[in-house]
């Protein structure tokens, strides 16, 4: 897997939205749009697993990145079922969530640091941060 930090994205086809209505389509055709948050939820989690189980014994994903590919998108469903059956708008909460984990971590206080001053910066700003209550 490449960790070339000058690569850019891979552009993204299609949107958020476009994504959103298809699952919710394929779901609703099959009656499977009304499952219980707590098993979406669950359901979540063992996709997950099953990704990191393609790390389980390397940095290279055990299948490829085809495999990696396929978990990731079944945790992606799962994810926004789960915002669906909670009227949540997934876009929005991400947009907060960088912007509150940008207030928590300065990119100033990390960018050109070492691993190691890197950690310890994240590890003073994370208990300064639960101290804090927030």
């Amino acid at each position: 897997m490449s960790t070339n930090d000058n690569k850019t994205p891979i552009a993204q086809t299609g949107t958020l939205d476009e994504l959103n209505k298809l699952i919710w389509n394929h779901l609703k055709a099959r009656d499977w749009h009304h499952q219980p948050t707590r098993g979406l939820a669950i359901s979540l989690n063992l996709e997950a697993a099953e990704l990191l189980e393609h790390y389980q014994w390397g940095d290279e994903p055990a299948g490829g990145v085809s495999a990696v590919a396929e978990e990731l998108a079944d945790v992606f469903i799962y994810t926004l079922q789960v915002a669906q059956q909670n009227d949540i708008d997934i876009a929005a909460e991400v947009r907060k969530k960088i912007e509150k984990s940008a207030k928590k971590y300065p990119a100033n206080d990390f960018k050109g640091k070492t691993v190691e001053d890197r950690s310890e910066v994240w590890i003073k700003r994370k208990l300064a941060h639960q101290k804090e209550g927030l």
